[in-house]
């Protein structure tokens, strides 16, 4: 697996070398949502650096709170072209409070490392019809049975459509399901105590102009049935270019 993160690493660098743009931004949160998990609380920060080359592109993914009780860093590759995206992200998560390996991160060992490689997959069907189906399926990693013995390919599918546009302000609403495909005879999945509906999302952003300086701000409200819980995060975006 080092190998393959290697590659992965010489694919970055060479799409640095090769870029036709960079592209950065930077947010503040009260939350960090994700298929309907609250990663962390608290004011949070999230930044992220992308390097693309034609239609491919490569970057880093970094994120953490005041008090320092939440830090992850993320490296991913990435496809895309006019209604189809393909990534893969190497997740690591290595919170002070993190129940896993978080210490070492050049552990590939499957049965001993802390990360996950998180495979994406995003199609749009069209312009008029912007409706976004997604497969992701964690491929790799901390995704184990309880005898760490395999690899529970835990996927969360979704559907998500623009319900709502006009001029800066959209609405987006989306509905995720996780499961297992190899589910070694366990109910659980990497997002949920089951399978089932995990996520059901409300996307509002919009933005604000002050002397001349775009501002983005969201409110997301995300509800998840199977674990019997919601949140509500807000965010605004402090740069991006």
């Amino acid at each position: 697996m080092l190998k393959i993160y290697l590659l992965l690493f010489s694919f970055a660098i060479g799409s640095f070398l090769k870029a036709q743009e960079v592209h950065s931004a930077l947010q503040l949160r009260n939350s960090h949502l994700w298929r309907g998990i609250e990663v962390s609380a608290g004011l949070i920060y999230t930044g992220d650096l992308h390097l693309d080359y034609k239609n491919f592109y490569a970057g880093f993914w970094a994120g953490g709170n005041v008090d320092g009780s939440y830090k992850e860093f993320n490296n991913y590759i990435g496809y895309k072209n006019k209604h189809l995206t393909l990534e893969l992200w190497d997740i690591y998560n290595f919170s002070p409070g993190a129940t896993y390996n978080n210490r070492e991160f050049f552990n590939y060992s499957a049965k001993q490392t802390g990360r996950f490689w998180d495979l994406r997959s995003y199609y749009t069907i069209s312009d008029t019809f912007p409706l976004v189906l997604s497969w992701n399926t964690v491929v790799f990693g901390r995704d184990r049975n309880n005898e760490n013995t395999e690899n529970k390919y835990s996927s969360f599918v979704s559907g998500e459509y623009p319900v709502y546009k006009k001029n800066d302000l959209e609405v987006r609403g989306r509905v995720g399901y996780g499961f297992t495909i190899n589910s070694s005879g366990e109910k659980n999945n990497f997002f949920a105590k089951e399978s089932g509906f995990n996520e059901i999302s409300l996307m509002v952003s919009k933005s604000f102009t002050i002397q001349g300086y775009k501002i983005p701000i969201g409110i997301w409200g995300m509800w998840n049935p199977v674990n019997n819980n919601a949140f509500l995060q807000f965010s605004v975006q402090a740069y991006s270019f």
